[in-house]
């Protein structure tokens, strides 16, 4: 009777992280360029640890389990197989905004952090005080280079043994400074096509780093609407199914009336597993203390 407790339990830890994954989309419901999350969870059964040419001889009182075999599914528990981003697009919002871009398609934009390149798909831009094109949260955006690959870095900055040149995960710091995007200022006649390529009136300026990832799902955030590739066989490639929306903004893919949905039924399914503790828990209770009563 004690091992049923368990399943519950399981299904109880199950619950939580599902309540947890879909707080968090509820959370950036309003947050630009998000993605939401999903958990997915398999079942376990412990039958499946024992050799299954492995005959178990009686020893003691004869159980309802040898005459009506259950093969473990009485002792199956919940486990969380992970966590996966749901990359579907989101809805396009109109902004008018010179600098603002959507992304229509699977692509992301490269942009240049501490840690190395990452891509992100919030594409609320502007220009910082040095005249170069930057997101949001300042990390500067990436003009286009053939065969460019996004590839997680360390950020941990050492001082190499030759000229004393400072290296970022033996990268040599500053290789993509000729790759950001400068503007010398900022003016209506700013245009970006939907190859992403940037004009200021008649002038070229450069073409916008739209990469997309063979595998998606190998890409894992890492905050601030980042995403980070540490598979390096996950080839980045060029851009030829995503187009480029100047004046609009990419909105969170996340329905709030279905994510509400999903947090009510995993709150009653918590409920109801903590129901099922309690009654096992007074079960357990009663073969204690009350059958030892009994004369």
């Amino acid at each position: 009777m004690a091992e049923g407790i368990w399943t519950a339990v399981s299904g109880a830890k199950a619950r939580i992280n599902t309540i947890d994954s879909v707080s968090n989309n509820l959370a950036n419901v309003n947050t630009d360029g998000f993605k939401k999350d999903r958990q997915t969870f398999k079942e376990y059964l412990t039958v499946l640890e024992r050799d299954p040419n492995h005959t178990e001889i009686p020893r003691g009182p004869i159980t309802d389990k040898e005459f009506y075999p259950l093969d473990g599914r009485d002792q199956s528990f919940v486990v969380n197989d992970g966590t996966y981003t749901d990359f579907r697009q989101g809805n396009l919002k109109v902004t008018k905004s010179p600098l603002d871009l959507a992304i229509e398609g699977p692509g992301f934009l490269e942009v240049d952090t501490p840690n190395g390149v990452r891509l992100t798909r919030q594409g609320s831009l502007k220009v910082n005080a040095n005249g170069q094109l930057v997101t949001s949260q300042g990390a500067p955006v990436l003009a286009s280079q053939a065969g460019g690959l996004a590839t997680a870095q360390p950020a941990a900055v050492v001082q190499s043994g030759q000229g004393g040149q400072l290296t970022q995960g033996g990268v040599a710091i500053g290789q993509n400074s000729a790759r950001i995007i400068q503007l010398p200022e900022v003016k209506s006649n700013v245009f970006i096509n939907q190859k992403g390529e940037i004009y200021m009136g008649d002038q070229y300026v450069a073409t916008l780093s739209v990469v997309e990832p063979e595998d998606p799902t190998q890409l894992h955030k890492e905050g601030a609407g980042l995403f980070v590739n540490r598979n390096p066989n996950n080839v980045i490639v060029t851009s030829p199914n995503s187009i480029i929306h100047q004046g609009m903004i990419e909105t969170s893919n996340v329905n709030p009336v279905e994510e509400m949905t999903k947090l009510i039924q995993a709150h009653r399914g918590y409920e109801a597993d903590l129901k099922a503790i309690r009654t096992y828990d007074s079960l357990m209770d009663k073969v204690s203390n009350d059958l030892g009563k009994l004369r």
